[in-house]
């Protein structure tokens, strides 16, 4: 976990995706949050954690992942975005309006993802997992993501001597 964390820390289109989007960069953080849960305080950040499949990661080969995105997306000026209207409604048109927030954290999830996959955090990626976000949870928006690694062999230490 921490090498993934290093690897989407140095990632220069991470930082300027961010910039571009957030009007900062990205907080990344391995574990649980010293004081709560992030909000949209944190906003944006990147939750990196075991998920609960890992108590007999001793014994197993595979162990899994769960990369959080969550983000407060604002615009040129530093207002929140809410929605992001592609065609206005006329009365001979049909219009298009998609939550803009949503969009734009999806695909900052969909960047880290690309980082992730080539990041050499120590172990083999063995199965990614994307989890959709279709309802808005205004103001703070998130993504998420599952990596499921493989390390061929016991992950604990040789009680054997050679």
């Amino acid at each position: 976990m921490n090498n993934l964390a290093s690897a989407i820390a140095n990632s220069s289109s991470v930082l300027e995706y961010c910039i571009a989007n957030f009007q900062r960069g990205l907080a990344i953080h391995v574990g649980a949050y010293a004081q709560a849960v992030p909000s949209e305080n944190d906003s944006p950040f990147c939750w990196i954690s075991a998920t609960d499949e890992n108590e007999a990661i001793k014994d197993d080969d595979l162990f899994t992942v769960r990369v959080v995105i969550g983000g407060l997306v604002k615009g040129s000026s530093g207002e929140k975005v809410i929605t992001n209207v592609v065609t206005s409604r006329t009365a001979t048109e049909n219009g298009l309006t998609l939550n803009g927030g949503n969009a734009i954290v999806e695909n900052l999830r969909d960047l880290i993802l690309a980082v992730a996959r080539n990041a050499a955090a120590g172990a083999i990626v063995n199965r990614i997992r994307r989890e959709e976000n279709d309802i808005a949870h205004f103001p703070l928006e998130w993504a998420a993501f599952y990596i499921e690694y493989l390390e061929p062999g016991s992950i604990s230490p040789s009680t054997s001597n050679p």
